[in-house]
């Protein structure tokens, strides 16, 4: 049992019994049904809820479809998993305003992936952002061999031509503000 799971279990049974305490209360009082039935159906709707949402507010990696990514992001870390074909990447998505609050996300691991992963390594050991930008889609829907069904991408979901991230060359040509003269 993991230490999720044995929070997740604990909290959920104190919330469980808050909810059964609520309801033996107000089962002898003069309070109209629907508020009899309400509070302790809330509580444990909460006592559901909570425990999920814990990975979130811990900042642990949560899992996600490549879909649900950032289009462009900066890589702060990443830990692969390849036993289990899965890798954590810490992204900051890049807005239009500015850089967004990192966030880590559980995705699967391709080789396309890991190879991109490889060369963002080699740009963050050198000094350089490692700026993520999601490939372009084919949008074609044509077939990449000659025996592949039309829109068939090796590696990817049913219905996805999303292929993956790439460097984005143009922020490591981006050269550094200047400082001001003293």
């Amino acid at each position: 049992m993991t230490f999720f799971s044995a929070f997740a279990l604990s909290f959920g049974l104190m919330l469980a019994l808050m909810a059964t305490i609520a309801a033996w209360l107000f089962r002898t009082s003069g309070a109209p049904l629907i508020a009899k039935l309400a509070i302790p159906t809330l509580l444990v709707a909460l006592a559901c809820y909570a425990p999920g949402a814990v990975n979130a507010m811990l900042g642990l990696p949560m899992t996600a479809s490549f879909a649900a990514l950032p289009d462009r992001a900066e890589l702060v870390a990443f830990v692969a998993h390849d036993e289990e074909g899965i890798v954590d990447l810490w992204l900051r998505p890049s807005t239009g305003s500015g850089q967004a609050i990192p966030r880590a996300y559980e995705t699967p691991l391709d080789d396309r992936l890991k190879k991109t992963l490889r060369e963002a390594q080699e740009q963050m050991a050198h000094g350089r952002p490692a700026m993520l930008v999601k490939r372009p889609s084919t949008g074609s829907g044509q077939a990449r061999h000659a025996g592949d069904a039309p829109g068939f991408n090796p590696g990817v979901g049913i219905g996805d031509d999303q292929s993956g991230y790439e460097l984005d060359e143009s922020a490591l040509s981006r050269l550094p503000a200047k400082r001001p003269a003293e």
